[in-house]
């Protein structure tokens, strides 16, 4: 029996421009990208069905200038939705990024234990933020974007450690972005904000990219209280579990100060040369 086609349930074509001062190499930082797609779905989506996952991969640098994102809800159940969202150049329609995204209810279900007791993952034992100093992370050591963020490296920087691990708090200023509250899509980003881990153990710097991203939000971001009338930093852990061929598997947690696990992040990140 063929299956029937799913129904175009709701399509959006918006412009959307990538300026000046977020690039990473040659396109601009994944996490602006992941952030934007993110956020064409949040301005659809009924506020009840908050933003639960987002798998995406960018195929191509997403240079400064002018793209079209196409946001298509594949399918809406009575509790979960399946968006699209691709982005593509606004002169010649070519591809750059993509990405599925699922929203969801709050579903309020009696399970014994308690789910929120059911979680194995710890905060690292780390110093208080307000003792970690402002690392001035930019150009020429860093790429052109981190200058847009709040970094306060707890682990080595890169190539001065002995372990594929890093460590820190990071944070979205409100001189990069107006607010002093978390949203989901700025949480799906900002764990892209960290340096590789596996630079930490490399002898020298190598261009690397990420392949694949998913990342799994586990947290109601207004609960993220802001700290002297901006965004709360977040502690950002990432280890590499693996590498093969070039290419290494890269899991990344955010955690709020107070311990609490923000979100989950798998990349596959290749380098380069």
């Amino acid at each position: 029996m063929l299956s029937q086609p799913v129904p175009n349930l709701m399509n959006s074509v918006n412009e959307w421009s990538v300026p000046e001062g977020w690039r990473q190499g040659r396109g601009a930082w994944g996490g602006y990208t992941i952030t934007a797609m993110a956020e064409h779905v949040e301005q659809l989506e009924d506020p009840s069905r908050a933003l639960r996952t987002l798998s995406a991969q960018i195929m191509e640098p997403v240079t400064v200038g002018d793209y079209l994102m196409q946001t298509q809800c594949l399918r809406e159940g009575s509790a979960l939705s399946t968006w699209a969202v691709t982005v593509t150049r606004a002169q010649d329609r070519v591809p750059v990024a993509q990405s599925q995204i699922i929203t969801g209810a709050q579903r309020d279900v009696v399970i014994t234990p308690d789910l929120s007791e059911w979680g194995t993952a710890r905060m690292p034992a780390v110093a208080p933020v307000e003792s970690t100093p402002i690392a001035p992370v930019g150009p020429p050591f860093a790429p052109e974007f981190t200058r847009q963020l709040e970094f306060r490296p707890i682990s080595p920087l890169p190539t001065a450690g002995d372990l594929a691990t890093s460590l820190g708090w990071i944070r979205l200023p409100s001189k990069t972005r107006e607010g002093d509250h978390w949203s989901a899509a700025e949480l799906m980003g900002i764990i892209d904000g960290w340096w590789p881990a596996s630079l930490t153990l490399m002898d020298s710097m190598h261009p690397m990219a990420t392949v694949a991203y998913s990342v799994h939000l586990l947290i109601d971001p207004g609960t993220i209280e802001p700290v002297h009338m901006e965004r709360s930093p977040l502690l950002l852990e990432s280890s590499v579990s693996s590498a093969y061929g070039g290419f290494t598997s890269e899991l990344r947690r955010l955690w709020t100060p107070d311990g609490r696990l923000v979100a989950e992040n798998l990349q596959s990140i290749v380098v380069i040369k």
